[in-house]
């Protein structure tokens, strides 16, 4: 996949009119439970337990402490928490580096991630040996040379051809050069077409590691930018909670404190909601600067402030259409197709006349040859030349297990194949129904903001007149559903970019030319 074609994308659309972001649904319970978690940690020593308390729950701590024992909270933490005099000695001091800014966006990801990843620069180099062991297994038929001195030396008894004994006593001295070679055009063949399917199968694992990782890594991108977004928006949005806690405050000698503690609650949830988010987007920067291959500790820097919807494949063609255009050049289809055809080319040819040639084997040595009697020797250029045909017969015994394992092979490709088909197809049909209902959730997304954010608008403007049934309850309320409205906008946004991303990586280079 060529990593330039990507700078085709066109430029993300900007939302330059409404705001948007992420709120987590469900955040206004997290705040009923705040009180209970601070009495719990008040609980540590005795002497203080029910310091700061209401009168209930100094009475539910003071009754738990009895039924636990005095001294008991207080002994479990300092057997918890080691002395931090003892810790601090064992810790070597770490000069912290400042974190390198890179900013990025969603061009830079895909040539990165392409260029950069390890996985798929293993994946690439896996190709390559297979290519090299291609290249050596086309130059088989060389042969092997060699170059040395050899020596022999004889004591003793040796018996002559007419069957005598003989006492002899000689040596040779053969210095020169040792050819060898075999041709087996049936060794060779198999060879060849066994190099020829690791090739292939290396590109198609290749082609399978470079688009699962692009799609692993944009849409990842595509998390960071929504959380960075969301976490921007919702700081945004803490004036209202600050409106409402001053307005609360104000009616606190009139009606209590009860809208004043739904309002720090919501607060807190909201706080509790913005630590989450940055968490969120420190993961996913994390793991994005990992799927890119960069130096760690850099901090990734979201260059489109706004997520917006994305539309570099058209979607709006019959599922057929697309489903064909993949299973002609989807990620791994043209590999596929040249092993098999490789597979059958091969053993066609070993079951052809092929099969009964003969190993030819060519042996030649050259060189001067001393040798005589005791340790005299003479000296002489030897010229020796070998030629031999052999047919294995061996191999005629299990030629029936050789094409059991061949036909194996080739049912292993052709169910790989089928397999593949099966995916890209559901692939292609599943990125476009998302792609299709994000845009209409989108839309819809949209008009929920502004219906969602003109509710709050009234609700304020009739708490600021004390129109007759307004409270700080129905601002809250209105706020939450502006919050659902941001959530559902940016998850609709979300989807449909991750979906045009991969119908794009789906259906091959040429869906790239738009």
């Amino acid at each position: 996949m060529d990593g330039a074609r990507f700078r085709r994308l066109p430029r993300l659309l900007r939302s330059r009119g409404f705001a948007i972001g992420l709120w987590a649904i469900g955040c206004s319970g997290l705040g009923s439970g705040c009180d209970s978690v601070g009495s719990l940690v008040q609980q540590a020593p005795p002497s203080s337990a029910t310091r700061g308390l209401t009168a209930s729950q100094g009475a539910a701590a003071s009754k738990w402490q009895q039924t636990t024992g005095p001294g008991v909270v207080q002994s479990a933490y300092q057997e918890a928490a080691p002395p931090p005099t003892r810790v601090a000695s064992e810790l070597p001091k770490v000069v912290a580096s400042e974190p390198k800014q890179v900013p990025i966006n969603l061009d830079t990801v895909l040539r990165l991630a392409e260029e950069q990843n390890a996985q798929i620069g293993i994946a690439r180099e896996k190709v390559n040996e297979s290519l090299a062991e291609n290249d050596l297994a086309a130059r088989g038929w060389l042969p092997k040379v060699y170059a040395g001195v050899g020596y022999f030396r004889h004591e003793g008894g040796i018996q002559n051809p007419d069957g005598t004994f003989v006492h002899s006593s000689f040596g040779s001295l053969y210095p020169g050069l040792d050819i060898q070679s075999e041709l087996d055009l049936r060794a060779a063949t198999y060879d060849r077409v066994n190099a020829e399917r690791k090739v292939l199968e290396q590109k198609g694992e290749l082609s399978k590691v470079t688009t699962e990782t692009l799609v692993e890594a944009t849409e990842t991108y595509f998390d960071l930018l929504t959380a960075r977004r969301a976490e921007a928006v919702l700081r945004d949005l803490d004036r209202y909670h600050t409106d409402l806690l001053k307005r609360a405050t104000d009616l606190q000698k009139e009606v209590g404190d009860v809208l004043v503690e739904g309002v720090r609650g919501e607060m807190a949830g909201r706080k509790q909601a913005l630590a989450k988010l940055h968490q969120q987007g420190d993961a996913a920067s994390a793991k994005l600067v990992y799927l890119l291959g960069l130096a760690p500790q850099t901090q990734l820097v979201p260059m489109d402030d706004v997520p917006a919807p994305i539309e570099v494949v058209d979607a709006t063609p019959e599922p057929a259409t697309l489903v064909d255009h993949a299973l002609t050049s989807g990620p791994g289809v043209r590999e596929l197709q040249s092993l098999l055809g490789t597979l059958q080319s091969g053993m066609a040819q070993l079951e052809g006349p092929q099969r009964f040639v003969p190993k030819f084997c060519l042996s030649a040595n050259e060189g001067a040859f001393g040798a005589g009697p005791g340790s005299r020797m003479e000296w002489d250029n030897r010229l020796d030349i070998g030629l031999a045909a052999r047919w294995n017969l061996t191999e005629f015994l299990s030629a029936r297990e050789q094409r059991r394992v061949a036909a194996s092979r080739m049912q292993q490709a052709q169910l790989s194949y089928q397999d593949l088909r099966g995916k890209l197809a559901l692939s292609v049909e599943e990125a476009r129904t998302a792609i299709l209902s994000g845009q209409e959730q989108i839309k819809t997304g949209q008009e929920q903001i502004q219906h969602t954010g003109r509710s709050l608008d009234l609700s304020e403007k009739r708490l600021q007149e004390n129109v007759a049934g307004a409270s700080t309850t129905e601002v809250l309320q209105s706020l939450r559903g502006l919050e659902a409205a941001h959530v559902n906008y940016l998850q609709a946004i979300a989807a449909h970019n991750k979906a045009q991303i991969r119908l794009m990586l789906l259906l091959g280079p040429a869906a790239c030319g738009k």
